[in-house]
C-alpha cells in the first residue's frame, strides 16, 4: 500500500463517480482509490462491489456540504496515509435541470453549497496532503452547460436548457478550477476540469443519452497525467471545450 498513488474522490459511491473509480482501480493498479460518500453504508457497499473484483479501493465518509465531514475525512486521510496524489472533485447536484420554474434563493443555495463551496472547501482541506505528492493531480467534474461561450450562442449546444442555478454553479466551478491552477503551477501540479457529458445517472432521473463508461474516460485520463501534461484546461473526451 506504501507504494501506491492515493486518489480520493467526491461522491463515489454511484454513477460516474463510481465509474471513475472503477476505471483507475482497473487500468492503474498502482493507485489505491478513496471512494468518498456521505453515506457510510452506501459507500461501504460500492466498495465491496469492486474490492470483490480485486481492484484497490475502500470507503471514505466525506459530506462535501458538511465542513466537519469534511475535516474529518481529511484527518483520516492523513493518519491513515500521509499525503493524496490526486483529488477529484466529482461530487454534485443538479436541482434544477429538469424543471422550467425559475430557481428560488433555496435552490441557489443549495446548489452552490455542493457544486462550488463544497469544492473548493474539500480542495483547500486537502492542499497540506496534495504538497506532500511528487507532482499532484487535481480533477473538477464539471458540465459544458457551464461554458459561457456554448451559453452566448444561441443555436449552441444545450441552448434549450434553463438549468439557471446549475449553469450557474459550474460556470463557478470553472473559475475556482482555474485559481488553483494558477496558484500551483509553480510546482507542477496538473489542475483540469472535466465534462462527463449528458450522462444517464441518479442526477438527471437517467435521461441522459451517455454512459457512465464514457463519462469517466477524460476524468481517468487527467486523473493520471504525465509531467509533460496539460494543466488549466476544459476538456470532454472528444477535445476541448470553449470557456
Amino acid at each position: 500500500m506504501a507504494s501506491k498513488k492515493i486518489v480520493l474522490i467526491t461522491g463515489a459511491n454511484k454513477g460516474i463517480g463510481f465509474e471513475i473509480a472503477k476505471q483507475l482501480a482497473a487500468q492503474h493498479k498502482e493507485y489505491h482509490i478513496l471512494m468518498g460518500s456521505r453515506d457510510a453504508d452506501r459507500g461501504a457497499k460500492a466498495a465491496e462491489i469492486l474490492q470483490k473484483d480485486g481492484l484497490s479501493v475502500e470507503a471514505l465518509v466525506l459530506d462535501v456540504a458538511d465542513e466537519k465531514s469534511i475535516e474529518s475525512a481529511a484527518q483520516t486521510v492523513e493518519s491513515k496515509f500521509g499525503s493524496l496524489d490526486v483529488l477529484i472533485n466529482n461530487s454534485g447536484v443538479a436541482l434544477d435541470s429538469r424543471t422550467g420554474e425559475a430557481p428560488t434563493r433555496a435552490t441557489f443555495e443549495q446548489t452552490f453549497a455542493v457544486n462550488v463551496i463544497g469544492a473548493a472547501l474539500t480542495t483547500e482541506a486537502f492542499i497540506p496532503l496534495l504538497e506532500k505528492s511528487v507532482g499532484a493531480r487535481l480533477v473538477f467534474v464539471s458540465s459544458d452547460l457551464g461554458s459561457l461561450t456554448l451559453r452566448a450562442d444561441p443555436h449552441g449546444r444545450h441552448s434549450n436548457v434553463g438549468a439557471t442555478a446549475y449553469r450557474c454553479s459550474k460556470a463557478a466551478m470553472n473559475m475556482l478550477a482555474l485559481q488553483y491552477a494558477n496558484r500551483f503551477r509553480p510546482k507542477g501540479w496538473k489542475v483540469n476540469i472535466h465534462n462527463p457529458g449528458y450522462t444517464a445517472t441518479d442526477l438527471n432521473a437517467h435521461s441522459g443519452p451517455g454512459t457512465v463508461e464514457d463519462a469517466a474516460k477524460n476524468a481517468v485520463r487527467l486523473a493520471t497525467l504525465g509531467d509533460d501534461g496539460e494543466t488549466a484546461t476544459y476538456s470532454e473526451k472528444e477535445g476541448s471545450l470553449p470557456w
